[in-house]
């Protein structure tokens, strides 16, 4: 039975403050009243960081890009001053739904990769799948040349 500032979702129960209610979080729930208040500050910033890895093989240099639920055709990949960017333009407007839980927020984002003359900017490629953002950047095979052992006497 829940009393009348409680209310059933279908997740489960919830406070007044919209947060699930979790027994060990007790103190921390009786202090802020249930409501993290940096939840939404931090959420929203660390949904806008997308994370990479970058790998090196024998031909190009790849970077990819975790960015998994959006929409290909909203992705903008430009090279400009040998600096690579990788922005996603958002336009939606979530606050008209009537949200009883959010840890998901479809933000626009922007990376930016300084890059050298050991890359050919004008053959660049990429490629979403599978939530990873995949761009190929090609070695100039002038500027990467294996390096030499010198021999000390």
């Amino acid at each position: 039975m829940y009393t009348q500032d409680k209310a059933q979702g279908p997740f489960g129960k919830q406070d007044k403050y919209g947060g699930f209610e979790r027994g060990k979080f007790g103190k921390f729930k009786d202090h802020f009243g249930g409501y993290h208040p940096f939840k939404e500050m931090f959420a929203k910033k660390m949904s806008s960081h997308k994370p990479v890895n970058i790998t090196e093989h024998d031909n190009d240099f790849t970077i990819r890009l975790y960015a998994g639920g959006l929409d290909k055709s909203l992705f903008k990949i430009a090279v400009k001053d040998q600096v690579l960017t990788l922005s996603y333009t958002n336009e939606e407007d979530y606050k008209n739904e009537h949200m009883i839980y959010q840890e998901f927020y479809p933000n626009s984002f922007e990376r930016r990769f300084q890059l050298t003359e050991k890359v050919l900017e004008d053959q660049i490629s990429a490629s979403y799948d599978n939530g990873i953002l995949t761009v190929v950047l090609p070695k100039n095979p002038e500027k990467n040349k294996p390096s030499q052992a010198v021999e000390v006497n």
